[in-house]
């Protein structure tokens, strides 16, 4: 899951939107390191990442990508659930998706608990050039990919994903559509079970 889908899981849960975004900058223990509820959506958001890549339908997804794209395909999967969240956001969360990025955004200049220089550049990015509303088009994914591979040469093989993607995206369509319900339950699940807020940290 990407930005969009980390997002609206944190919601779903009830959780920190902020910690649910952190969790790809932050390293080691987070609740030494933020407060209770933004730790708690660090621990989500690795919660998710890691059930997610175990799941056997995205397994199975993975699996047509080509040999040579294959160590990519869990990020290039990332944006592709994403945009299918995007396309299909009414079936999924009641208020419209723009409201929802909205009221992100302002979570995100609300936030005053010191995040990595890299987080707030990223999302300064994200929220100037609409990210998250612009992954509705199905075009953004080649995009995104193709400026991931050109950013980061190690992973140059983001930009041929586009291709397999084009070739599968039905399937992949209807996988996303059973996947997420689970990651929804499973990450509701796990948040009950964390910390209580008025937990300190260490």
């Amino acid at each position: 899951m990407n930005f969009l889908a980390h997002l609206h899981v944190a919601k779903h849960c009830n959780s920190h939107l902020m910690g649910n975004l952190l969790g790809d900058f932050v390293r080691g223990d987070p609740y030494r390191q933020y407060s209770t509820p933004v730790a708690n959506g660090i621990a989500l958001h690795r919660f998710v990442d890691s059930y997610i890549d175990a799941l056997p339908a995205v397994v199975a997804c993975r699996t047509h990508f080509t040999p040579d794209t294959r160590r990519v395909s869990g990020i290039a999967l990332d944006i592709l659930w994403d945009h299918f969240l995007a396309k299909h956001w009414a079936q999924y969360d009641p208020s419209p998706l723009p409201r929802f990025v909205n009221d992100a955004e302002l979570a995100f200049h609300r936030f005053d608990e010191s995040p990595p220089d890299t987080f707030t550049a990223m999302m300064t990015r994200m929220w100037q050039q609409q990210w998250l509303l612009q992954y509705q088009h199905a075009d953004t994914i080649t995009l995104a990919l193709t400026r991931m591979a050109q950013r980061r040469p190690r992973l140059h093989q983001l930009a041929a994903c586009p291709a397999v993607i084009h070739q599968h995206y039905h399937t992949f369509e209807q996988a996303f559509h059973r996947i997420y319900p689970q990651v929804q339950h499973a990450a509701l699940h796990f948040s009950q079970q964390q910390p209580s807020a008025n937990t300190t940290k260490p």
